[in-house]
């Protein structure tokens, strides 16, 4: 049955809901970091899962460290984001999560870019220049990220 005119249609069955975070990563020329995502596809920043018994932090530098193998200063929390319009992913295995996710903006201290396979490509991107196939979520995080600072972002 589809939805009537006007509404979204629902969402795909949802089978879990898990905490996340997600960096909005900058190198030293103001650069920021995205990877083509292989689940779901378009572009998007690194994010992840917290794994039990982890603090945000733990998660975020982990995540980090996976994804990307480099290391990073956490300069501000930018919001947290749990609107299922776009925090849902529906991975090939059957799962439908929908993620509540602390956005970060991070500076690189350290390491050499090693993008993980979870990326079908990964690149540095001017903010003025980022690609047309954003994700959903990645529309609006970066948005938050890259307007001035102010209140934390509760979506």
């Amino acid at each position: 049955m589809s939805a009537p005119s006007g509404l979204s249609p629902q969402p795909p069955q949802l089978t879990g809901i898990r905490p996340g975070v997600g960096m909005v990563l900058l190198d030293a020329d103001g650069r920021l970091l995205l990877h083509e995502r292989r689940v779901g596809g378009g572009w998007a920043p690194p994010s992840g899962a917290v794994e039990p018994g982890e603090t945000l932090l733990q998660a975020l530098h982990r995540e980090l460290a996976e994804e990307t193998a480099l290391t990073a200063a956490v300069e501000r929390v930018v919001g947290v984001y749990s609107d299922p319009a776009y925090q849902v992913v529906a991975y090939p295995d059957g799962r439908v999560l929908q993620f509540v996710t602390t956005l970060f903006v991070c500076r690189v201290t350290g390491g050499t870019l090693v993008g993980s396979s979870e990326g079908l490509a990964w690149d540095w991107f001017h903010a003025n220049a980022l690609p047309a196939n954003l994700t959903a979520y990645a529309r609006v995080w970066l948005a938050d990220a890259l307007a001035p600072a102010g209140e934390i972002a509760i979506r």
